[in-house]
């Protein structure tokens, strides 16, 4: 049988022009997309616990050794001429550079190998394998469950790093299958024979069927007998001249470092290893150049401070979230990693005020398939309105969102066992005199100098605002409350349904009716530090927004849901004034817009909490 190029014909049907969609989505950032898809595809086709090895590895081969050369050079020369009398010169300059490499005495090639995998069994069949799945089909994917891959596009980032947009693949599959194929993804030509051609080539025998053999097109490189895999070679590589390695290198640390750190993967960039052994040191090198967030998540992974719960989540599968609150450098970001060990996005919006980062493990099979249905073909974003239940998805997001949001909080409020260094704290703290120090004495409160040095947690104000349960109904059943979606179990333990304290009332002289008689004012800043959590003390240092000669201000501890009062045993001002405390109002103090009041406060809680303030013109 004859071993050739063939491209179909369109039977007068579809022309197709160079901006092929599936090429189109990676050819903005290649080579970061080409390390993400090849490493997500060799992860899901592992064999057992043994870490996947990825190889990419460039070389440059004379242009006649490539398979069919003249063949497919004469089909370059057809598409140059079938598009040559459009207006734009997009078309026409890709096929001119193509030919170009033809002119050269060698052409680069990027071969991508991995090891340690199944390989693309199915290679003799006809449809639905893994081998026809990624050779001839379009917008195909089998994986389910934990895997990566949901739209079958991923293929195309190859194509994008080729000047001919033509990739040749070779597997050695674990039922000892061995196979070939060249695929060309091109425009309609007109062949020979007249016929008008789709723009998709295959190369290998009749009927577009492989050739049954390994392909070794790199002079020092063959497969070992059972050393299982597929080998993907890329054609007239189009970053060979660039810093590619380092490029490929940056994307895989940031995408794939919880895999190294659990030794799924190994990859090796031509000369260097990125592994469990090497990670540190990589991270190291590279922490200036890899995306910003990424050297602190390795810190979140590596660091004895960090703190990790565990949970089935919701009855979908296990979540692993790791915390840790850090003094600087806090993006308060969360890196959202599925099951394959691949990073999908850097979550945001967590904590506006507790400086931290965090991973989370997404590692249950069926909460992994809900996640996967949902992602964008780049694996960067969950989109609910992918899903075929829009609702539902939106809200097993919101549902992990709430869930990392209370666990930081609840981290952060661990003041003896996570501290935090009190950061931007003399803004509101100025130094503090001799004089001001001995009236201060008795306050039993360290000085601002003192308090400056400490470790503390800060937490800015939180205006608090009720959450009034509205029931709602998905997928016709009746739910109450906003907080757990309908499809999901209820919390065998809400949180009690207590009010958020009231606003200050009083009596009108010579009547009995109970009105509000206070008038709120805002508050520009507001910061508190606990120099003795166990004695129940705290500083507050408040800005408020207004003025007045008779202020007060009420304290209330903040909970995932309702606020409560916070019960005060004494208050003194800054100086040595003691204040008149009624509950959880600190009264009598005199407000001056921009201007901060430092107040030291005993709580009868000796519980680390988070505070909210509000503030009042009696």
């Amino acid at each position: 049988m004859a071993i050739k190029w063939s491209f179909i014909s369109n039977q007068d049907g579809e022309i197709k022009g160079i901006n092929d969609s599936g090429v189109a989505t990676f050819r903005g950032t290649p080579l970061k997309s080409l390390a993400r898809e090849i490493c997500q595809n060799s992860l899901d086709a592992f064999v057992d616990e043994t870490p996947v090895i990825v190889e990419f590895h460039a070389f440059d081969i004379p242009v006649e050794k490539m398979p069919g050369a003249e063949e497919l050079k004469d089909a370059f020369v057809r598409s140059k001429d079938y598009w040559g009398g459009q207006k734009t010169s997009q078309t026409r300059d890709f096929f001119e550079t193509a030919l170009k490499e033809y002119d050269k005495e060698t052409i680069s090639v990027l071969r991508i190998s991995d090891f340690n995998t199944k390989g693309l069994r199915g290679s003799r069949e006809i449809r639905d394998t893994d081998w026809t799945n990624l050779t001839k089909s379009s917008g195909v994917s089998d994986k389910h469950g934990t895997a990566g891959g949901s739209y079958g596009i991923g293929k195309y980032a190859t194509f994008a790093c080729s000047k001919f947009s033509t990739v040749f693949y070779s597997t050695y599959d674990i039922n000892n299958e061995q196979a070939y194929q060249g695929v060309s993804r091109i425009v309609t030509f007109t062949r020979a024979d007249g016929e008008d051609t789709t723009g998709l080539g295959f190369y290998g025998e009749d009927r577009n069927k492989p050739v049954y053999e390994q392909l070794n097109l790199d002079p020092n490189f063959s497969r070992k007998l059972e050393q299982y895999g597929t080998d993907i070679y890329v054609m007239a590589y189009a970053q060979a001249q660039s810093d590619w390695k380092r490029e490929i290198i940056l994307s895989i640390l940031d995408s794939f470092f919880v895999a190294f750190w659990k030794n799924k993967l190994k990859v090796l960039v031509d000369n260097v290893e990125i592994s469990v052994d090497t990670l540190a040191d990589l991270m190291e090198e590279y922490k200036d150049s890899v995306n910003s967030y990424v050297y602190n998540y390795y810190k979140v992974l590596t660091s004895t401070e960090t703190k990790w719960i565990e949970e089935n989540f919701y009855g979908l599968g296990v979540i692993k979230f790791g915390v840790l609150l850090m003094d600087d450098d806090a993006s308060r970001r969360v890196a959202m990693v599925r099951k394959t060990g691949m990073k999908i996005k850097d979550q945001g919006g967590i904590s506006g005020y507790i400086p931290f980062m965090a991973v989370m493990l997404i590692e249950g099979d069926e909460i992994n398939e809900r996640l996967r249905l949902i992602e964008n073909p780049q694996h960067t974003e969950w989109e609910p309105q992918r899903s075929a239940n829009e609702q539902q998805a939106r809200e097993l997001l919101k549902a992990l969102n709430d869930f990392m949001r209370k666990k930081v909080s609840d981290f952060a409020a661990q003041g003896d066992v996570l501290e935090l260094d009190a950061v931007g704290l003399s803004e509101l703290i100025p130094e503090v005199t001799d004089e001001d120090t001995e009236k201060a004495k008795e306050e039993n409160v360290n000085n601002a100098t003192n308090i400056i040095e400490s470790k503390v947690i800060i937490q800015k104000e939180r205006k608090p605002i009720a959450k009034k349960a509205k029931p709602k109904t998905v997928e016709g059943t009746p739910v109450e409350g906003d907080d757990v979606p309908g499809w999901l179990p209820k919390n065998p333990k809400p949180n009690p349904p207590h009010p958020r304290p009231p606003k200050p009332i009083d009596i009108v002289p010579g009547g009995n009716t109970r009105v509000q008689q206070s008038k709120e004012i805002g508050i520009e800043k507001f910061i508190f530090i606990s120099p003795n959590r166990k004695q129940g003390k705290y500083m507050l240092n408040i800005v408020p927004a207004g003025n007045t000669d008779n202020g007060a201000i009420e304290l209330a501890v903040s909970g995932e849901v309702f606020s409560f009062p916070a019960t005060i045993k004494s208050a003194v001002k800054l100086g040595g004034e003691v204040l008149e405390v009624d509950g959880n109002r600190i009264k009598g103090l005199q407000f001056e817009k921009g201007k901060q009041v430092r107040i030291s406060v005993e709580l009868d809680s000796k519980d680390y909490c988070a505070l909210e303030v509000s503030a009042y013109a009696d």
